[in-house]
C-alpha cells in the first residue's frame, strides 16, 4: 500500500491510498483506491482500514460471483476459456496440433455437461468408450488425457473448482501397446549396415543436399527444423562449431510463408562441436549452393528462390521435414523391394527425419566415456529423463562426443 498527494487546479489538496490485489476469477492484478483529505498519521491509518475493507469486500464479491458462475459453467465453456488463455503462451504450430485434440474432446465429453458434475469415473468411462469406438492408440489417448489435465487445472486455478477430476484418472497401456511402441521405435533406428545402404542410395539422388543433410544430422543430432534454419553465418569453420538458434516452421505453409522460430525447448539454443565429416558435409553443401545460385543468376527461373539456408531443395527453398520425409519414404519403399538383392539383407525399417537424432544419441550413449549432460547439451534436451537420471557435469567440453561420433563415421566409411 502506498499514498499519493494530489493537488487540483484550484489549489485544493487531497490524498489517495492505493493497493493492488489479485482477482481470484482471472488471476490478474487489480487496483483499489480510497481518497482522504488530511495527510496526518491518523487519516492514513483510517484510509488503510477502509482500503483493506474495500479490497476484502471486492474479493468476497468476486469469489461469490465465481461460485455462482461455477454452478452453471459447462465443459464446453471451460474448454473454450482454457484454450483462449493457453494458446497465447505457445507457438502457432503447437496450437494447430492441439486443435485436433480439442475436436476429439467434443466427442468424448458432452459440451453441455456441468463442470461440477464431472467426476473422475465419468472421465475414465468417456475415455474408455472413445478408445474402444475409434480404436485409438495409447499415445493418442495420452495426449487427450494431458489436455484434460490442463483444462481442469485451469478450472481449479481460475474458476473456483475445488479439485481436478482428471488428475485421478490413470491410463493403462496393454502389452500390445507396449510391444507396438517398441516395434515402431526399432523400425526407425538403423544399424551400421542399414546406414551404409541408406547413404549409398542418398548419394545417387540428383540433389546432393539430402545426402549432406543426412551426414550433418547423424553428426549433430539436430532436429530437421533446426537444420532447415541453418545459414552459413551459423557455422564457425575455424572452431569447428555450429550455433543452433532457430527452427524452420513450414507445416501447412506455402514456401513464401516459411518463417524462423525459436528452437523447440529452452535448451534448444546451443553451440555444438562438429565432427570432421559434418564439417565437410557443410562445406560441400555451401559450395554446391554457390554454383546453383550462380547458374540461376545467369539463367533466371520463376520457380527458383534464392535462400540463405544451407540445406536446400532443387528450387532453392529450405529442405523441410515434409520434403525430407517424402524422399526417405521413396527410398524406404525401394529398399524394401531391392535391398536383399543389392546389399544382401532384408530391409525392415521405416527411416524418418527424426531417426538420425535417435542414431546420434544412441551412438553417444553406447560409449560410457561420454557423460550424459554432454549428450543433453549437444541435442538440446531440457529434462534428464529424456535421456537418463540426474548427474552433474564438471566440464563443458564436447571432445568425447565428437571423437565417438567420428569413430563411428570412420567405421562405416563416412567422410
Amino acid at each position: 500500500m502506498h499514498f499519493e498527494k494530489r493537488k487540483k487546479a484550484d489549489g485544493t489538496v487531497s490524498y489517495i491510498a492505493i493497493e493492488s490485489f489479485v482477482d481470484p476469477l482471472t488471476g490478474k492484478r487489480k487496483r483499489a483506491t480510497v481518497s482522504f483529505k488530511s495527510g496526518t498519521s491518523r487519516a492514513k491509518a483510517q484510509a488503510r482500514r477502509e482500503l483493506d475493507d474495500k479490497i476484502a469486500a471486492a474479493i468476497n464479491g468476486l469469489e461469490d460471483g465465481q461460485k455462482e458462475r461455477l454452478k452453471s459453467y459447462t465443459f464446453g465453456e471451460l474448454k473454450h476459456d482454457w484454450f483462449e488463455s493457453w494458446k497465447k503462451t505457445v507457438k502457432p504450430q503447437t496450437v494447430k496440433r492441439e486443435e485436433m485434440v480439442i475436436a476429439r474432446l467434443s466427442m468424448i465429453i458432452d459440451q453441455s455437461t456441468l463442470v461440477t458434475k464431472i467426476t473422475s469415473l465419468l472421465i475414465k468411462n468417456c475415455l474408455d468408450d472413445y478408445r474402444e469406438k475409434y480404436k485409438s492408440s495409447f499415445s493418442t489417448m495420452q495426449h487427450i488425457k494431458s489436455t484434460l489435465n490442463k483444462i481442469f487445472d485451469y478450472a481449479v486455478l481460475y474458476c473456483g473448482l475445488p479439485f481436478s477430476p482428471a488428475q485421478a484418472v490413470r491410463l493403462k497401456s496393454s502389452v500390445a501397446d507396449k510391444v507396438g511402441k517398441k516395434e515402431r521405435l526399432e523400425k526407425k533406428f538403423l544399424d551400421e549396415r542399414e546406414i551404409k545402404a541408406l547413404l549409398t542410395e542418398l548419394q545417387n539422388r540428383r540433389n546432393p543436399a539430402y545426402f549432406e543433410l543426412t551426414l550433418f544430422l547423424i553428426g549433430t543430432g539436430c532436429r530437421i527444423g533446426e537444420a532447415g534454419a541453418l545459414a552459413s553465418d551459423d557455422v564457425d569453420f575455424e572452431k569447428g562449431t555450429v550455433t543452433i538458434k532457430s527452427s524452420l516452421q513450414s507445416h501447412d505453409l506455402r514456401v513464401d510463408e516459411y518463417y524462423l522460430d525459436t528452437p523447440k525447448t529452452s535448451a534448444g539454443e546451443r553451440t555444438e562441436d562438429l565432427p570432421k565429416f559434418a564439417v565437410n558435409a557443410l562445406k560441400r553443401c555451401i559450395q554446391w549452393n554457390r554454383l546453383v545460385d550462380q547458374a540461376h543468376r545467369e539463367s533466371p527461373s520463376d520457380e527458383f528462390r534464392f535462400s540463405k539456408s544451407i540445406f536446400r531443395t532443387e528450387y532453392g527453398s529450405p529442405i523441410t521435414s515434409h520434403n525430407y520425409r517424402a524422399l526417405l519414404t521413396r527410398i524406404n519403399e525401394w529398399l524394401f523391394d531391392n535391398c536383399e538383392q543389392k546389399y544382401g539383407f532384408k530391409w525392415t525399417k521405416n527411416v524418418v527425419p527424426h531417426s538420425f537424432r535417435h542414431i546420434h544419441i544412441s551412438i553417444l550413449r553406447s560409449d560410457p566415456s561420454v557423460p550424459l549432460p554432454e549428450v543433453q547439451e549437444r541435442v538440446g534436451h531440457v529434462k534428464e529423463e529424456t535421456t537418463a537420471g540426474y548427474t552433474h557435469q564438471l566440464t563443458t567440453s564436447q571432445t568425447k562426443s565428437v571423437q565417438v561420433i567420428s569413430n563411428f563415421a570412420e567405421k562405416i566409411g563416412m567422410n
